[in-house]
């Protein structure tokens, strides 16, 4: 069995907060410092909402809408594509679209499939399985949110410090990575669909 110190750096690691932060600011550098901080931070807890739901229910609200693992991953490879494809444009579409008419982005993309992945949710459920005590599990969720919410929520300093261009150059930059992740969410997840059949 696992400690809840492993778990929770086990979950922490694939929440990648490091990696995905610079990802996370592109989708919200078009507002204010404060804003990016408030939303930051809000879809962080709602990640961890998403985290702590599939902790509990995940078997069974699958099981129930006869949802497969796969199909998740797919959904998040499909969901990461659409993100880095706007990311990798963002420029021409920024001069394109008015500040004004932006919205906040509310659960997708940053909560899901940016934090709460396929990967971590998977991990997740199988964690519960394996251990079967609610409580150990729910504190090693708690614990690694602790450090993805800090690092998350400091993320808005980086583009202070970055300035307008180094931020779209970043912007681009983590657009391509996206693109290899959601790639490789929808190669793993036809892995495990060809295992099923």
């Amino acid at each position: 069995m696992n400690d809840i110190l492993t778990i929770a750096f086990t979950l922490f690691l694939i929440a990648n907060p490091l990696g995905n932060t610079p990802a996370i600011l592109a989708v919200v550098r078009s507002f204010s410092f404060e804003d990016q901080r408030r939303i930051i931070f809000r879809e962080s807890l709602f990640a961890l909402g998403l985290a702590l739901f599939f902790q509990f229910f995940g078997e069974v609200f699958f099981a129930l809408l006869g949802i497969q693992t796969w199909a998740v991953g797919y959904c998040g490879g499909v969901l990461l594509v659409m993100v880095a494809m706007k990311m990798i444009f963002a420029k021409a579409e920024n001069e394109k679209t008015p500040k004004a008419n932006q919205q906040e982005p509310f659960f997708v993309p940053i909560a899901t499939p940016i934090i709460s992945g396929p990967g971590l949710l998977t991990m997740i459920m199988i964690y519960s399985s394996q251990e079967q005590n609610n409580f150990k599990m729910s504190a090693s969720i708690l614990i690694a949110w602790i450090g993805v919410i800090a690092i998350m929520v400091s993320g808005p300093y980086l583009q202070k410090l970055l300035k307008r261009r180094g931020l779209i150059a970043l912007e681009q930059l983590m657009g391509m990575i996206l693109t290899f992740m959601s790639i490789d969410m929808i190669v793993n997840a036809t892995t495990q669909f060809l295992r099923q059949q």
